[in-house]
């Protein structure tokens, strides 16, 4: 009886190791990513030659050998590369084994992971695969310290790892309310007033440089359907005429474009969950594509509370924070409240960072400073006319157009004067229980900065003559972050500048003017 139990008891073992040894490697689909994306330019060939041989495999061989050997040859580098990367779990950290044959192992300490993400879009749900990132401040590149496509058994074991700390903390969790995260969508969507101004600017330009050939259009248009005016309103027919096919595909590419990003948006933030546990901010969401951050609040660089003109006057903020690792991947926004009113804001924010107390600032610009705003935008609201004025000198015949054009690019830069105007008034600076709060505005964005004075790694100011002269200075804040990043706020006095700085115990460095 001896030897039937053991043969079933090697048997077993060497399940249990064949599990062991595959638990710890890359989800099959990863194979697809090995393989060269020039391998299909041979398999389909391939495997046509094999369907005209009706499976004639002996000579389908003979006539392809070579194609097939470097196929599998292909794929046997795929797999091999596949059996060397894996990744083991320790007590304190994760360790992997990537690249050439696993030959670079990396391994990344659970107390020193700023991020921890992963993410999981409708092809890799299908076959329960995900891809994981793990994110420290010790690599200065812009790249990911660990990524790896596992499992989504594996992914939820290295989660439990990662969130050990905070598993019998309590969890204080914010959600956004759905019809802010329709505003957040449309906001941070490509913008759609600017491009229903940047179509109507390319077809009025295309009308100014295409007048005859509109015409001819016109003319061999009502050729064609003249048999079909009296069913459809004449003057409709008229106008679509004039309207050229490129400006048509083009207004219906922006449009469709402007759809796409804002749905994109919408699905990446809908279900929107932020939740404080222990020394760590959880965040999900996604619907299409589901994403969940492990963010380690003690790594986070510095919150940023954005708003848009508009979304000023009504009240309305976006906050994002910077961790490395958090909003880098591609079109994702490093949203923490990703919008909602002021006091609702302040109600989350006190929630998920009771620590960050709300900015105070202690010099600010104002009416004395509005003209240092102002003058270069109110100059480049006089370029159009300018330029309109001068091109109908010479020519006349199209007075129209040109006025048109001249309208559509003053509206621009129209705003951007009344958003610097605004921004006269609300340029910033300040410290409180240890946060710095840089308050300004880059274009037409709105950004209040809260830093913890330990992310503060240089603060740069400089003087230009005009500067010298009535005692401001150019301001730059330079942070701990995965890129060299400063804030920069002009016109601030510079006597205060200096006595804030001395007495916060930063040594300034000058930046000569160029």
């Amino acid at each position: 009886m001896k030897g039937p139990r053991a043969a079933r008891a090697a048997v077993k073992i060497k399940k249990r190791r064949l599990r062991s040894f595959l638990r710890r490697r890359q989800h099959p689909i990863k194979l697809v990513n090995y393989t060269s994306k020039n391998i299909w330019l041979l398999l389909m060939p391939v495997t046509k030659y094999l369907v005209a041989a009706r499976f004639d495999f002996q000579s389908w061989i003979r006539t392809n050998w070579l194609d097939i050997l470097a196929i599998t040859a292909i794929f046997a580098f795929a797999v091999l590369r596949w059996i060397f990367v894996y990744y083991e779990i320790e007590e304190d950290g994760i360790i992997a084994h990537t690249g050439l044959f696993g030959m670079l192992t990396t391994k990344v300490y659970f107390s020193e992971i700023t991020t921890f993400s992963c993410t999981q879009g409708y092809i890799y749900n299908a076959v329960n695969a995900c891809t994981m990132y793990i994110e420290t401040n010790a690599d200065s590149l812009p790249k990911t310290d660990i990524k790896l496509v596992l499992s989504e058994w594996c992914v939820a074991e290295i989660y439990k790892a990662v969130t050990r700390q905070g598993r019998k903390l309590p969890k204080f969790s914010v959600s956004p309310k759905k019809a802010y995260l329709v505003i957040f969508s449309l906001l941070f969507s490509s913008t759609l007033s600017g491009m229903v101004l940047f179509a109507t600017f390319v077809f009025e330009f295309y009308r100014f440089l295409g007048n005859e050939l509109g015409r001819q259009v016109e003319e061999q248009f009502f050729q064609r359907v003249n048999g079909e005016i009296i069913k459809i309103d004449s003057q409709f027919l008229r106008l679509l005429s004039t309207i050229p096919k490129a400006v048509l595909v083009l207004g219906v590419i922006i449009l469709g474009g402007w759809v796409l990003s804002f749905t994109a948006n919408l699905m990446r933030h809908w279900s929107f969950t932020a939740t404080r546990c222990g020394s760590q901010l959880i965040i999900q969401s996604g619907v299409l594509t589901k994403r969940r951050h492990v963010i380690n609040r003690e790594k986070i660089n510095f919150l940023d509370f954005q708003q848009t003109l508009l979304m000023k006057i009504f009240r309305i903020n976006s906050v994002t924070l910077y961790c490395t690792g958090y909003g880098k991947r591609r079109r994702e926004i490093s949203a923490l409240i990703p919008i909602t009113t002021d006091k609702e804001m302040w109600a989350s924010l006190k929630i998920l960072e009771p620590s960050v107390p709300k900015p105070k600032t202690e010099i600010s610009t104002g009416k004395r400073d509005l003209m240092r705003f102002a003058t270069i935008p109110l100059i480049f609201c006089f370029i159009p006319p300018v330029a309109g004025t001068v091109a109908k000198l010479f020519l006349s015949q199209w007075h129209e157009e040109i006025n048109i054009i001249m309208v559509l690019s003053v509206i621009p830069l129209a705003w951007l004067l009344i958003v610097q105007i605004t921004a006269a008034f609300s340029t910033q600076m300040g410290f409180k229980n240890g946060f710095c709060t840089l308050a300004y505005c880059p274009l037409y964005q709105f950004h209040k900065i809260v830093i913890p004075k330990k992310n503060i790694s240089k603060i740069l100011v400089s003087r230009n003559i005009f500067q010298r002269r009535n005692g401001t200075c150019t301001l730059k804040v330079y942070t701990n972050a995965e890129k060299t990043k400063y804030h920069k706020l002009k016109s601030l006095p510079y006597d205060k500048v200096t006595d804030i700085c001395a007495r916060e115990g930063y040594v300034m460095e000058i930046e000569k003017a160029k």
